[in-house]
């Protein structure tokens, strides 16, 4: 079990890295983020690579982080700080690893 788990972390890193290259390197906002998770969320639901319970788990998790910006934005005068920023994108980060860490083993199932 540990050896397929950490070969699972490889492959979504590797995965992670690729759709980071430099060639395609494009400057996302949080909210175009946001966006984006919740449209690979449904797709993953209908594709049958997440259960009813993790898609709606995901989604319950992406409506705390806007919620949380609105938050940050009402309390700095409709703008993100640079720190909050930087916290919500580590928060999106670990959702969108854990969305493809779960399409991932789906496929290897």
């Amino acid at each position: 079990m540990k050896k397929g788990s950490s070969t699972l972390a490889v492959a979504v890193a590797a995965l992670v890295a690729l759709s980071l290259s430099p060639a395609q390197a494009k400057k996302w906002t949080v909210t175009q983020r946001q966006e984006k998770l919740s449209i690979e969320i449904d797709r993953a639901f209908k594709a049958n690579q997440l259960t009813l319970d993790e898609a709606d788990g995901m989604k319950k998790e992406a409506a705390k982080i806007a919620t949380k910006e609105e938050k940050m934005k009402s309390k700095n005068g409709g703008k993100l700080s640079y720190s909050d920023d930087t916290e919500l994108e580590k928060e999106l980060n670990k959702l969108s690893v854990k969305l493809h860490k779960k399409m991932l083993e789906k496929r290897v199932q």
